[in-house]
């Protein structure tokens, strides 16, 4: 009874840090559907704050929804974006092309990340054409969202149209290793591949798990990132805050860690934590993107 009280209480709470956060500083503009590649998700709306047109330069954060591979919408980030551009960031929010059981071994977590590219590319064109001069980026996502952010941003930053300078994620799935999951389902559907017997007895199914595995990129030189799980989380285990914790620990990579120790996937139950994660989230666009 006592700890259904203090979750109340904490979800009260909650609500009024909500509420001060959407107290608005500066006003935005919406370019909506900007279409960035042939596929019909391929999609983005991108929020343009005031002070943007008078920037010498500007950075861009990219936000990437969840859904579990299969499912989201751009618009689920919609709050994340608004919350950014009224502190004087520009932020977009992309749609991309879903995992489907039909769509097998042709729509994989790499193909998603291509998608990501194809967006940062649109964005830098879109920043030529309205002469933002867009300069840096960060990529951001939730749940499936922040695994793409993190595979994206782990493995591809040098390849990005956009010089990406940090990632910020929410209860990502960092690694698809059956000690972390129970089983190599996942990690056989975001690579596209139908693991044998033989392959994960032989280990050769390894090095698609890995390549689907952010955990498996991460270097000293990892572009800083943000990485924030939750204490009682249920659906992505606590395996994956786990190890890529270690894995930025052991690598030296520069990193930041939120737990939010009370809440589940939804992260609901620790407002203090989400200030914190916003904060940090400020804090690396001062410093990465310098303002």
């Amino acid at each position: 009874m006592l700890q259904r009280i203090i979750a109340l209480l904490l979800s009260s709470v909650n609500i009024v840090f909500t509420f001060l956060g959407g107290i608005s500083f500066e006003q935005y503009d919406v370019f909506e559907n900007v279409v960035y590649g042939e596929a019909e998700r391929n999609i983005m709306d991108i929020y343009v704050p005031d002070s943007a047109y008078k920037n010498e330069y500007n950075g861009i954060i990219l936000y990437i929804h969840g859904g579990s591979w299969t499912s989201g919408d751009k618009d689920d980030m919609a709050d994340k974006c608004k919350q950014f551009a009224r502190k004087g960031y520009i932020t977009a929010t992309m749609n991309y092309t879903l995992y489907t059981q039909e769509n097998f071994g042709k729509v994989t977590a790499l193909t998603m990340c291509d998608e990501i590219g194809m967006a940062v590319d649109r964005i830098k064109a879109f920043s030529e054409e309205k002469e933002f001069n867009i300069t840096k980026l960060a990529v951001s996502g939730y749940s499936a969202g922040a695994h793409l952010s993190m595979l994206y941003g782990f493995s591809r930053a040098d390849e990005s149209s956009i010089e990406l300078v940090f990632t910020a994620n929410q209860v990502g799935p960092s690694d698809f290793h059956k000690e972390v999951w129970g089983s190599e389902s996942l990690a056989s559907m975001l690579s596209g591949v139908e693991f044998t017997d033989e392959m994960i007895a032989s280990g050769e199914a390894e090095k698609y798990i890995n390549l689907v595995s952010p955990t498996a990129y991460v270097t000293k030189d990892t572009v800083p990132s943000i990485l924030a799980y939750g204490g009682t989380d249920m659906i992505v285990p606590s395996g994956n805050a786990k190890r890529i914790k270690e894995a930025f620990e052991n690598s030296g990579a520069v990193h930041s860690y939120i737990l939010y120790p009370l809440s589940n996937h939804g992260l609901k139950l620790d407002p203090l934590c989400e200030m914190e994660y916003v904060n940090t989230v400020v804090q690396y666009c001062q410093q990465y993107f310098g303002y």
